[in-house]
């Protein structure tokens, strides 16, 4: 399984990472809005851990254009954002999952299973 996590905070997105790849799962990381809105949109993810503060381009616009793009690639939003409107503005986007941070990486891993 391929895994794209785009996340703006290094240590977070090396977290994550370091985490799916000793799960077995090949993974990339983006810690730009439009880089990760490329990569998406160009190669073929499994899914997709977004982020919704990303600088240069916001997870909630890469949501719309992956849905728009690719409907049936998995997006689960990791993100501090962790109000109820936040949550509800995601999933009727599309956002198949929504986690907010802090997290569980456990729980992460089991979403992502």
């Amino acid at each position: 399984m391929r895994i794209l996590v785009a996340e703006d905070d290094p240590a977070l997105g090396s977290f994550v990472r370091k985490g799916l790849e000793a799960e077995h799962y090949a993974v990339d990381v983006s810690a730009d809005g439009e880089q990760a809105r490329a990569m998406a949109g160009e190669l073929d993810f499994d899914l997709v851990v977004l982020d919704l503060n990303l600088p240069r381009l916001d997870g909630v616009s890469i949501l719309r254009f992956l849905r728009t793009r690719k409907p049936s690639m998995p997006i689960l939003v990791l993100t501090g954002r962790t109000r109820v409107e936040d949550r509800v503005q995601c999933l009727d986007l599309g956002a198949d999952d929504y986690l907010g941070k802090p997290f569980s990486f456990t729980e992460l891993s089991a979403r992502i299973r």
